[in-house]
């Protein structure tokens, strides 16, 4: 598939679980909202913070093997990109922070196409993340959206819309804007500093504690190694304590 495929489907299949988000915000109950963010505890603690982000990006812990796996295919399932793709994304964020080749800076974007359309735009050659190419996560790479294709019409088929509007749109809905506050909102100056970084980095309370730690963006940015992103006190870093219990000794 072409970036540029790669870009269509991504942003139909955002689309459509945006959609589903307002259509949930009227039709869903509590239970159904609850198997939602259990979703996303899934998708975006276990895959995206603790597998994407700290594992496959900075290789900042030593996870079991079966954990590599099962923590990679709940990203995947999270509608966010490969894991290679994201991690491909994340390091050159580090490499070119705040300048014009950070594929998400709302220095040089509008805070709406940071939120909503920088992954879009972003899609670069794989050229930063070669030890990560094993596989499995090369095969999760290329067929990325032929199993999406299927997971969305095999759930359809099945259980119905409002069923895959729980268990897969709007929890992917969720976690697109949850990471993307990340960037809007920890790169805007939205927060305070721990560490005199040389970039606009900063720690926000909402997503240092609703984002599964990653809101101590300071921290993280200061020492991008350390799997866990809590420096102070008050600062909860729930994915690294998740970690601590899996991390491979």
């Amino acid at each position: 598939m072409s970036v540029q495929q790669t870009k269509i489907f991504l942003f139909l299949f955002q689309l459509l679980a945006h959609i589903s988000l307002i259509a949930g915000i009227f039709t869903f109950s509590f239970y159904d909202w609850g198997i939602a963010f259990f979703i996303y505890f899934l998708t975006g603690c276990l895959g995206v913070s603790i597998t994407f982000h700290r594992l496959l990006s900075h290789k900042s812990w030593k996870a079991p093997k079966w954990f590599t796996y099962l923590g990679s295919l709940f990203g995947f399932y999270g509608l966010v990109g490969s894991p290679i793709a994201w991690a491909n994304n994340h390091i050159a964020h580090h490499k070119y922070t705040d300048t014009d080749k950070d594929p998400h800076s709302p220095k040089f974007m509008p805070w709406w196409k940071v939120q909503w359309l920088a992954m879009f735009t972003s899609y670069e050659r794989m050229r930063f993340v070669t030890s990560n190419l094993n596989k499995f996560q090369i095969f999760l790479h290329r067929y990325y959206f032929y199993i999406h294709t299927l997971i969305l019409v095999t759930l359809l088929a099945i259980f119905g819309i409002h069923a895959t509007m729980v268990f897969y749109l709007v929890p992917a809905a969720i976690l697109w804007n949850m990471a993307s506050f990340i960037n809007t909102i920890n790169h805007s100056g939205m927060g305070y500093r721990n560490f005199d970084t040389p970039e606009s980095s900063v720690n926000n309370w909402f997503t240092g504690y609703f984002i599964w730690g990653e809101g101590w963006h300071n921290n993280h940015h200061a020492y991008p190694g350390k799997s866990s992103f809590k420096h102070k006190s008050h600062e909860i870093d729930i994915s690294s304590h998740i970690i601590g219990l899996l991390e491979k000794k």
